[in-house]
């Protein structure tokens, strides 16, 4: 069984659809992407239903474990330990995309992380409302509490921080 780590409070907090909007016109169509942190399989579903090959096990540990063959690591990890999936994507060497909250770039941890790296950045314009438990059970919810972005390595954006305005004729 998968010792991935228990989802509770922000942890419990899926991809929306409106999320791949920001970091969908710098993902190559013709690459492998690796959903990491399953979970629900809202990210991995959307991005096959935009034409986008995806794997993804909810019972793999992405922390000791892999796929064979993908290009490209793309998840929503869990907002607790999330560090742990930052250092894990760097160590794998490949491309990567994860989505997380802004502020979990600051910090000794994060300097740690990412200053020998060359990540960039996409900040939405707006806050990204995640999929919760409360929404699922159909009970009306508020808007998120905090911005997120989606810190990338190896994608060749166009500039290191790109701030982005929702494209909704993508979808």
């Amino acid at each position: 069984m998968s010792s991935f780590p228990k989802l509770h409070n922000f942890n419990d907090m899926y991809t929306p659809p409106e999320a791949m909007r920001y970091i969908l016109p710098f993902l190559p169509t013709d690459k492998t992407y690796w959903e990491a942190c399953y979970g629900m399989g809202h990210m991995a579903d959307e991005l096959r239903r935009l034409g986008f090959t995806v794997i993804g096990d909810p019972d793999m540990d992405c922390l000791d474990e892999q796929p064979q063959d993908w290009d490209i690591f793309i998840t929503n990890p869990p907002f607790n330990g999330n560090k742990k999936f930052f250092r894990r994507a760097i160590e794998l060497g490949k491309p990567f995309a994860l989505l997380c909250r802004l502020e979990h770039l600051g910090g000794v941890e994060a300097l740690r992380l990412f200053k020998d790296e060359h990540i960039q950045v996409v900040i939405p314009e707006k806050r990204i409302n995640y999929i919760t438990p409360k929404m699922l059970a159909g009970e009306k919810v508020g808007g998120s509490p905090f911005h997120s972005v989606w810190v990338t390595r190896g994608l060749d954006l166009p500039r290191d921080i790109l701030y982005m305005k929702e494209r909704v004729e993508q979808l």
